[in-house]
């Protein structure tokens, strides 16, 4: 019997980089955030590896979805002391809570019949190559085996679709992904009857799957079923939701999207609001710069994203910010932007030869540090560029720089690294 929850566990240590999150770090997360440390975790696991652990016992540790309240929260793996102050108890198994669903059988009686009626809307779609559908037979991929609900040959390609109609636990998600993956197979995870509900109250094991597919989910439905019939293709009603509610549209398999990596998905969301924004700066960049009447039209619009009535376009200009955003996006593109220099180190020597850029100096080398070229900052120029900068003030988090760098790079930056 799994031990009740007995503990809080405070702080967990990402150990790629030792940063410290703790449980509120962990809640205040968005929910691309969230998917990001729960994926990263179980793929750690999978691999035999921690990617998080308890900042007191050092033991690992994952981050699941409280019940009630569906807030993130850490919890350590089975086996972690209970001397720990911080201990959790002693969590199911992932093959423990699997044997408890339908008490004791392999799949439901709906499970069972969806994926049959998945094989025959299949064989009956003349892009699926004949007599390539099968039924729930394993797979082999080097020591490693997976049984997919459906597979077969599907317009040129080899397709695997795993029905997903109960609750799955993201470990077995993750390793059928990677599985596939590795056998150069695309995954398609269908459910039937889907019905979109506000994101707080979709199931964890959909919105895992709807993460898989580019934030899209795949159903069935009887509507869906005698149209595929009537047609004499395969089709699925595919859903995406991008900031204004659910949408959705019946689709074939042939008009997704299949990128070489990752799972096919129909609708792309729209980028991040700091990445449309670097895209447009970056096209009206040249190697003279960033001209005023784009650069004001810019800087108005991420003075309003600051959502502070002290700054404005005006403000931004004054504070150097241009040559700052060209500076790190040399490094995050990997040549000079907005700069006739030959090489990103012409670029930061260039940068930190004006006094005026000098606060900007620990900004610039924790950018430089995580963009893969941290030899530029053993260069011997370099170095005396630098020495003689941080003898400044620099630009805190709270600053004008800091809160541009953290809105515009959140990949690069945290707030709590910029305070270091």
């Amino acid at each position: 019997m799994t031990a009740r929850l007995q503990r809080t566990l405070k702080r967990a240590v990402r150990l790629q980089d030792m940063s410290v999150i703790s449980s509120d770090d962990l809640i205040r997360v968005d929910a691309d955030g969230y998917q990001e440390i729960r994926r990263s975790a179980t793929r750690a696991r999978n691999e035999g590896q921690p990617a998080f652990v308890c900042d007191h016992c050092g033991f690992a540790v994952y981050a699941p979805r409280e019940p009630k309240t569906r807030l993130p929260f850490w919890r350590h793996h089975k086996g972690a002391p209970r001397s720990c102050p911080w201990w959790t108890g002693e969590p199911g198994s992932t093959d423990d809570v699997s044997a408890s669903q339908f008490q004791g059988a392999q799949e439901s009686p709906l499970h069972l019949r969806v994926k049959h009626l998945v094989a025959e809307l299949l064989a009956a779609d003349p892009r699926t190559e004949p007599g390539s559908v099968v039924v729930d037979e394993y797979v082999m991929c080097g020591e490693s085996r997976r049984r997919p609900d459906v597979r077969a040959i599907y317009d040129g390609k080899p397709i695997a679709i795993e029905i997903q109609l109960a609750t799955t636990q993201i470990p077995i998600i993750v390793a059928r992904e990677d599985f596939y993956q590795r056998e150069e197979r695309h995954l398609i995870w269908l459910t039937w009857n889907f019905v979109p509900v506000e994101r707080a109250h979709l199931l964890t094991a959909f919105e895992d799957i709807f993460y898989s597919h580019n934030k899209n989910l795949f159903s069935l439905d009887d509507e869906v079923v005698s149209e595929s019939r009537e047609r004499g293709a395969f089709l699925v009603r595919a859903f995406w939701e991008h900031g204004s509610g659910w949408n959705s549209k019946i689709t074939t398999l042939a008009d997704l999207e299949w990128p070489s990596s990752g799972l096919p998905y129909a609708v792309a969301p729209p980028p991040p609001w700091h990445r449309e924004f670097r895209a447009r700066w970056l096209a009206a960049t040249t190697a003279q710069g960033t001209p005023w009447p784009a650069r004001k039209e810019l800087f108005s619009e991420l003075a309003k994203k600051l959502d502070d009535d002290s700054i404005d376009a005006s403000t931004l200009e004054e504070s150097d910010i241009a040559a700052l955003l060209n500076a790190i996006l040399s490094f995050v593109e990997g040549n000079p932007v907005g700069s006739a220099q030959r090489n990103l180190t012409e670029v930061i020597n260039t940068f930190l030869a004006s006094e005026r850029r000098f606060r900007f100096a620990r900004i610039m080398r924790k950018v430089i540090a995580v963009t893969g070229v941290p030899e530029i900052l053993d260069k011997p120029s370099v170095v005396a560029k630098f020495s003689r900068a941080t003898e400044d003030a620099q630009s805190g988090p709270d600053s004008h720089a800091g809160r541009v760098a953290l809105l515009l790079f959140p990949e690069l930056f945290e707030k709590r690294q910029l305070t270091r």
